[in-house]
């Protein structure tokens, strides 16, 4: 007899010595295949002592057969227990809501509960398999969950999915090594549902007895596989030996992506064909898997080694998963834990560990996704590109194909969000559209100063008024200005707003799309200048919004070209939220002659999408003269 398990040869031994263990007398197993998969990672015959350090939470057990397991399970760590029918156990987790509570019992008994358990508020983990000597098992391995266990973590991917590159293996043949290895940590991301996960040349299946076996009875109201018929596997491209029986592999710890991985107690086909239940029947103490229809999120492999690597309790460790997720693709990213969620299992390093020390990143390592990278995507895509597309129909110079373009570039980043290059590709992009809508404001401010200004072009035609609210002109700080709101009659998303003087004429035009703009242009809007001297006219932009400002400002003397005027002048121009800006364009009067005159300009500016024109008018008078006293201007914007 192994001095730290008692091999129990029938249901009654196995309770008997269930009820009078005490720490320090060898831990009651049922035996089977289970027990001799376990025993086969000790060459030397030598089971592990179980450990008994206190762990977390409650123990509940669903149906008298399960009992025994779950005593054992809340002696050997500590913890309360208690045995409710099937029947009770949601009105049972109902008061532990954010609590861990291992949920031990077979998955039939699971299952006529009604539905997955953590579905009733607690932090569950379900410590289940489909017959007493596996769960029996079960329980022992998760109380000897350091023994026989490689530090290391195993990635095998399908290769059509995005991150197969980073894997350890897109190969079934490498999966069927780990029949003589044992990772802590074992990524599954296939291609599956219940009973299978499938790579393109060999699929791991749920059953732990020979395809061609006689199946139990099943509830004809069940899916049912071709194996249930004799049929043998649906995957009728692959010979037997590319089929594996989860339960041939060694792993502590299976963490599945593929869909409906973990279905005990909301399970649509036999529990006998079960892909979480063949892993259980193996080494692995617990399965993280997905539950119901699942998107690979890419991140969850982090997520999870972080937590490990924190010590973090399986449970709480399959909480931050779903925390996670949960606003990514909500109810197509839910995970479950089959094993106990009290467990700490450990594992070296992590990603921020490998952070922290400067190290290359793993085979098969996961990014978390960027979600500074995904919110100035997104940003992007729903506010700056929408405005740049509207200010197509605004200045019809503007490169619509080239918008376009961007539009592309954005939409593929977004195919995407956990590629590692992600935060790169956004800030790629910004930085050539902020290239562009400088490249624009100076084609804008070139038309300008050949052609003159008509803010709007083409599209003034279309745009109706659709509100006017008095207000003091900034200007000459009379009540004789107006705030008017214009909108077309074709493309209803297009506004077009401007502050007009009775006396001071145009003030300033955005086609930013809030009642009070975000950004706007302060300045003067006379400034007074001598021929004969170089002239500064100035404009500051101020952000008053969350994001940066990128893109281009410029100023030119509107349709001055004809009466030697110097010629426009632009640059480009970043404002960060709540800072300003100023530009200021060098009027050289020595080099240029035009005649003394008040000669009418314009400021613009192209950022973050949004148009942008102040006025100015440069009052000149003659080389020689004295410069003529005004009372100083007010800003404007």
């Amino acid at each position: 007899m192994n001095a730290h398990v008692v091999p129990c040869a029938d249901l009654a031994e196995y309770r008997e010595r269930a009820d009078a263990w005490t720490e320090g007398l060898p831990f009651p197993v049922l035996s089977g295949p289970s027990l001799d998969r376990y025993r086969s990672l000790f060459p030397e015959g030598e089971l592990p002592r179980v450990e008994t350090a206190p762990r977390a939470g409650t123990v509940i057990s669903v149906g008298g057969d399960a009992g025994a397991a779950g005593r054992l399970l809340a002696a050997a760590t500590g913890r309360t227990h208690r045995v409710v029918e099937p029947a009770g156990l949601a009105r049972a987790l109902a008061p532990l809501a954010g609590e861990l509570v291992a949920v031990v019992g077979l998955a039939e008994d699971i299952t006529a509960s009604g539905d997955w358990p953590g579905a009733h508020g607690p932090v569950v983990g379900v410590v289940t398999a489909r017959d007493l000597t596996a769960l029996t098992c079960l329980v022992y391995r998760s109380l000897t969950a350091g023994a026989a266990s490689e530090d290391r973590v195993f990635v095998a991917t399908h290769p059509m999915l995005e991150d197969a590159d980073l894997a350890d293996t897109n190969e079934f043949e490498d999966i069927l090594g780990l029949g003589r290895r044992r990772p802590k940590l074992l990524v599954l991301k296939a291609l599956g549902k219940e009973c299978c996960a499938a790579l393109p040349d060999g699929i791991l299946c749920g059953r732990s007895d020979p395809i061609d076996a006689p199946p139990p009875p099943a509830d004809p109201s069940y899916r049912h596989m071709p194996c249930m018929y004799g049929a043998g596997c649906h995957r009728a491209d692959l010979d037997e030996d590319r089929r594996l029986p989860a339960a041939e592999l060694h792993a502590t710890v299976v963490f599945t992506h593929s869909c409906s991985s973990i279905a005990v107690g909301t399970n649509a086909y036999p529990h006998h064909v079960a892909l979480g239940l063949g892993l259980l029947e193996g080494t692995a103490v617990a399965v993280v898997g997905a539950l119901g229809v699942h998107i690979v999120q890419r991140g969850a492999q982090g997520d999870l080694e972080d937590a490990l690597a924190e010590d973090l309790p399986l449970g709480r460790a399959v909480e931050r998963l779903n925390e996670r997720a949960r606003p990514i693709n909500g109810w197509l990213n839910r995970f479950g834990l089959l094993g106990d969620p009290g467990l700490v299992l450990g594992l070296p390093g992590g990603r921020a560990a490998d952070a922290v020390a400067g190290a290359a990143e793993p085979a098969g390592a996961a990014v978390r996704r960027d979600e500074e990278a995904v919110r100035d995507l997104a940003h992007l895509s729903n506010v700056v590109l929408p405005r740049l597309e509207r200010l197509c129909w605004l200045e019809p110079g503007v490169d619509a194909l080239a918008v376009e373009g961007f539009r592309i570039r954005v939409r593929e980043a977004a195919e995407d969000l956990q590629a590692p290059d992600l935060a790169s590709r956004v800030a790629g992009i910004e930085t050539d559209l902020a290239a562009f809508q400088h490249a624009t404001a100076a084609a804008i401010a070139h038309d300008i100063y050949v052609n003159g200004w008509n803010y709007g072009g083409p599209s003034l035609d279309g745009l109706r008024e659709v509100s006017q609210r008095p207000t003091t002109c900034p200007n000459c700080a009379r009540d004789r200005a107006a705030l008017i709101t214009m909108r077309h009659v074709v493309h209803a998303g297009l506004t077009v707003r401007t502050l007009q003087c009775r006396r001071c004429g145009d003030l300033w035009w955005t086609s930013e799309e809030s009642d009070e703009p975000a950004f706007v242009l302060e300045g003067a809007l006379d400034t007074d200048a001598v021929s004969g001297r170089v002239t500064g006219l100035s404009r500051t932009l101020r952000n008053d919004s969350e994001h940066v400002l990128r893109g281009g400002i410029g100023f030119a003397f509107a349709m001055r070209r004809f009466l030697g005027l110097p010629p426009e002048i632009s640059a480009p121009i970043s404002v960060l939220p709540g800072e300003k800006e100023e530009f200021t364009a060098e009027i050289d009067l020595v080099g240029h002659q035009p005649r003394p005159d008040v000669h009418t300009g314009v400021f613009i500016a192209i950022v973050n999408g949004a148009y942008i024109a102040s006025s100015s008018m440069m009052r000149l008078a003659p080389a020689g003269s004295s410069e003529p006293v005004h009372p100083p201007e007010t800003n404007f914007r």
